[in-house]
């Protein structure tokens, strides 16, 4: 199971948007068999984290989104496989594309805040598997595979150094994230990073082109930003793991 922010593509005018009953209905039956996928494979704490996770994760995405103009969003769960949170239009800059890629692991942290309440309230350590699995859920955003967020937050640094770069990396994760879903028998997620890499060789030269470039002080504010959502990440798994 894997969450990730949708490719930001453009919407034509001769698209309709679907009426909000049917986007309610379509997230409500998304939302329980992503809920059923989870709790039969791991339980029905890690069902309702994974859920909220992938909420609040999305969220993290559309508040972004919305704030930097490339909105309205709109946020769509995925059966077995997470959820995506799209754009009306691409962003203008590479650096606002960085902070809404970096905005879902961040704020979708502070979906593991319950979890930790009701682990400290009742003893249970139950609870602090919707911890960690939280935290898990945001730092697999992180790698630099397609279409996960690291590819969006890293990919643009990767650019700026050399385009065959960002292009090299994205291959050879994808590649690297496809082999360790066959080894671990992850064969959706495997088919998901499978699909993206091939999707994002294919069309990130085009908002490459409409996407102002980043400055030296944007492309380091990157680098740092990615490199702090990583130890946020690994702070919330460990402080679960340790607490077990």
């Amino acid at each position: 199971m894997t969450v990730s922010d949708a490719p930001p593509l453009p919407q034509g005018p001769a698209e309709r948007e679907p009426s909000p009953g049917s986007s309610l209905l379509g997230a409500v039956i998304s939302s329980l068999l992503l809920a059923a996928w989870i709790g039969w494979q791991m339980g029905w704490v890690w069902a309702a984290a994974g859920v909220l996770g992938v909420l609040v994760h999305e969220l993290g995405h559309l508040a972004l989104i919305n704030a930097l103009g490339c909105g309205p969003g709109r946020i769509h769960f995925i059966p077995f496989l997470g959820g995506a949170a799209t754009m009306r239009r691409p962003p203008d800059t590479e650096f606002k594309g960085v902070l809404i890629a970096l905005a879902g692991p961040v704020i979708g942290l502070l979906a593991a805040a319950p979890f930790v309440l009701l682990y400290r309230d009742t003893g249970e350590r139950m609870w602090l598997g919707g911890v960690f699995f939280i935290g898990m859920i945001n730092l697999i955003n992180l790698a630099p595979a397609p279409p996960l967020d690291g590819s969006k937050a890293l990919g643009p640094a990767l650019a700026r150094i050399h385009p065959g770069l960002e292009r090299a990396a994205l291959v050879l994760v994808g590649i690297a994230a496809v082999a360790w879903a066959v080894w671990s028998r992850s064969y959706i997620f495997g088919l998901f990073v499978g699909l993206g890499t091939v999707g994002a060789l294919r069309t990130r030269a085009v908002f490459r082109a409409e996407a102002a470039r980043l400055s030296l002080v944007q492309w380091l504010a990157s680098v740092g930003m990615w490199m702090v959502a990583l130890a946020l990440c690994l702070i919330v798994i460990v402080i679960a793991t340790r607490s077990a």
